[in-house]
């Protein structure tokens, strides 16, 4: 059921970051998520995002706490399993209470669905979305890393921050059992590397996304705010926001002080974002890697479906990242 809303077709745009420098630090961007999800908790609200699980798959949960917050903050490169996660959402709107859930465009469009209609005590947010990845070609990556290293892995951490926030899109942080911590990088990231090069493990529908552009179905939509002029990057991650409703416009007045705010054109997005309006191209034999991850490691399937790059190119990059480093210095 599709549910007619009031959205904005010319989002408020804002790039804004967390004055909180322990929530900026621990979130992908600038932190404007958990100044949302921390309004609805002092409002006596739940919080409903994705979470690892035990597996370290990504599950939708509701929390009611700081520390639940916590656990949802920063971004999970694949597909997360809602669960009952609507039912529950749905039973708690009955009863009156505030629910703030951020999921994928795709996922708060079917949360709407499946409510049939808006309630006032519901608040979406969602974010921009390259494509949702498949939870098997992660964990083969994640196994594959758990048998070298010979301890199980309890912490992923995605985009992670320390070498600055431009480049961590390609860097991700695996803490272990055994009390070690990893960090890989650039090519040697061969997850992130892959998501981002060769859409392999991109779930078909995202190549033909029907909740890209405006009007928007949340309330506010997130994103790193990629191409920002260097006076407002500081390189420790600055957020997106789309305010896109009038909802999304009361809590923004009620987050403010806590963030630091610069009001922005919203043509200025369309650069540095170009999913926010594009689906991505998935390649046709995106299938038959998976399929071979029931036989091949991840690196191995990895090799096989995306070409050799050549050792000019890989001098040339490695250089570009050298100098890169020493200018921020």
């Amino acid at each position: 059921m599709e549910v007619i809303m009031k959205r904005l077709s010319v989002p408020d745009t804002y790039a804004v970051w967390s004055r909180n420098k322990d929530i900026r630090y621990n979130s992908t961007s600038g932190g404007a998520f958990s100044e949302f999800a921390k309004t609805i908790i002092n409002e006596g609200g739940l919080v409903v995002g994705a979470r690892y699980n035990q597996e370290n798959l990504v599950e939708h949960a509701i929390v009611d706490s700081y520390e639940g917050i916590e656990k949802l903050r920063q971004s999970k490169y694949m597909s997360s399993s809602v669960g009952d996660t609507y039912i529950k959402i749905k039973e708690e709107l009955g009863k009156g209470k505030l629910i703030a859930f951020c999921g994928s465009p795709c996922q708060v469009a079917g949360l709407y669905s499946f409510l049939g209609k808006e309630y006032e005590n519901l608040f979406t947010m969602d974010f921009i979305c390259r494509g949702m990845n498949s939870p098997k070609a992660f964990k083969s990556w994640l196994d594959e890393i758990e048998k070298k290293e010979k301890s199980k892995v309890s912490k992923v951490w995605f985009k992670y921050k320390d070498g600055g926030w431009k480049t961590s899109p390609k860097r991700t942080r695996l803490d272990f059992k055994n009390g070690k911590c990893k960090v890989y990088e650039a090519e040697k990231n061969l997850y992130m590397h892959g998501y981002l090069t060769s859409n392999l493990y991109i779930r078909p529908s995202c190549g033909n996304c029907l909740f890209k552009g405006v009007p928007r179905k949340s309330d506010v939509t997130f994103a790193d705010f990629w191409g920002i002029e260097r006076d407002l990057d500081d390189d420790k991650g600055t957020s997106m926001l789309l305010v896109n409703s009038e909802k999304g416009k009361m809590y923004f007045e009620k987050i403010k002080n806590n963030m630091e705010v610069h009001k922005k054109e919203f043509n200025t997005i369309f650069v540095g974002n170009p999913m926010f309006s594009n689906s991505v191209e998935v390649p046709k034999n995106a299938h038959n890697f998976l399929i071979d991850l029931d036989n091949m490691t991840f690196s191995e399937a990895i090799k096989k479906y995306t070409p050799k790059i050549p050792f000019w190119r890989r001098v040339l990059t490695s250089g570009k990242r050298m100098i890169k480093k020493m200018l921020r210095l």
